[in-house]
């Protein structure tokens, strides 16, 4: 189908779309077309010399849509195409930063969210990002002397999240991505005396649920064919307490749920290369340094606590999955360390709690993994005076876990 089309389709299926109304007389049904065919870009930049508390927040979107209801049922079918790139980028930089430095950056290529309470809701969602598109979010801190800093980082190219309370939803998430998804957090500083956090998330598909006195029906078909990035650097002369850590994706699907069924059935395919790297170095640190890398080309997970769970299905992974942590420096103050890289091709896992004088649960279904793809755990510790050292380095090909369990 060619742009033009794909507008003129979009057009028309808005112009289904009732009048906009409160949460309490939302409409019965939503009928969404959106189609992103260029840039969208944010950029923000903060520079001082000396600052007491700097909060930096950043935000693109190529496609956002949102949709909720409380005590009426909802239908919900959307559709979100992006041909374009997506970026938000943040930089902060002071000679003297006191108190709270924050910088965020978050891009998403599609998003939607779909929300009910005390109602019955039905969703069928599709999101596509082509081919030759990135999809960036940048976060740097540069400071000299400074107190609490936290640099945070994520970058999806389709994202679905969903929410019901008292209610039940069956949902379906169709998410197809080309793009290219970067997520990259950095922290430079000479002197720390509070602590230190980055983190960076990266995921070309997610859907997710949650649930509450409710029933929860989720089916999802992904599939990704483009490399999906994480990384994370620290570098501080003097730290306290500091925290890297990087996590990447290919394809996420995941309902948490509590008083009620769950089900989670589908197909996740990929075929990017799935990169997650967290790098720290310190010229010398107290109190605790943490590095930690986790990769994962397809990742299914159902918990429910007090009822039922199933789950059906499908994983199959052609790309390669690379994890690394790095730990450098030095504590003459006696800190302590942990580093951990983790990569995984094909991960489920489908837990069910019972809850306190209940009867038993049970967890049934059926799953099939399929990994074709190299899978690479490492991790690098490279410290001279310090407390204890914790390291550790874990590649798996395919795993599935299923656990029911009495609470105690």
């Amino acid at each position: 189908m060619t742009k033009t089309k794909i507008i003129l389709a979009s057009v028309a299926a808005l112009a289904l779309i009732p009048a906009a109304a409160s949460a309490q007389h939302a409409p019965y049904s939503v009928l969404n077309g959106q189609v992103q065919l260029n840039d969208v870009m944010s950029t923000l930049h903060v520079e001082m010399g000396q600052a007491n508390g700097i909060t930096g927040s950043n935000l693109a979107a190529g496609n956002n849509m949102a949709a909720k209801v409380v005590e009426r049922d909802m239908t919900v079918v959307s559709s979100q195409t992006l041909d374009g790139n997506v970026g938000a980028n943040t930089s902060i930089s002071a000679g003297s930063a006191r108190g709270l430095t924050l910088s965020t950056a978050v891009a998403h290529g599609n998003a939607a969210q779909v929300e009910g309470c005390c109602a019955n809701t039905n969703t069928a969602v599709e999101q596509v990002a082509t081919y030759g598109r990135t999809i960036d979010a940048n976060s740097t801190i540069r400071v000299g002397s400074s107190d609490a800093i936290v640099s945070a980082t994520q970058a999806t190219a389709n994202t679905f999240g969903g929410w019901t309370a008292h209610g039940s939803t069956n949902g379906y998430v169709g998410q197809y991505n080309a793009a290219t998804v970067n997520s990259n957090s950095v922290v430079e500083a000479c002197c720390n005396n509070t602590s230190v956090t980055s983190g960076a998330v990266s995921a070309a598909n997610s859907a997710r649920w949650g649930g509450e006195s409710a029933t929860v029906y989720g089916a999802v078909d992904q599939k990704n064919y483009a490399n999906s990035n994480a990384h994370s650097q620290v570098g501080i002369h003097s730290a306290t307490n500091v925290t890297s850590a990087a996590a990447s994706a290919g394809n996420l699907a995941e309902i948490q749920n509590k008083w009620g069924y769950a089900q989670l059935d589908g197909f996740q395919g990929n075929s990017g290369n799935i990169n997650a790297s967290s790098v720290v170095q310190l010229g010398d640190w107290g109190g605790f340094a943490v590095s930690g890398a986790n990769a994962v080309a397809n990742s299914a997970l159902v918990s429910n606590l007090g009822s039922d769970v199933t789950m059906n299905m499908m994983q199959n992974n052609h790309g390669n999955v690379t994890g690394f942590a790095m730990l450098e420096g030095n504590s003459s103050r006696g800190g302590v360390g942990v580093v951990s890289s983790m990569a995984t091709g094909n991960a489920m896992t489908g837990y069910a709690c019972a809850s306190c004088g209940s009867p038993s649960v049970k967890v049934e279904g059926y799953s099939s993994q399929l990994n074709a793809g190299n899978v690479t755990a490492a991790t690098y510790v490279g410290v001279g005076t310090a407390g204890p050292i914790t390291a550790s380095a874990t590649a798996i090909g395919n795993t599935a876990t299923f656990i029911a369990q009495r609470s105690h």
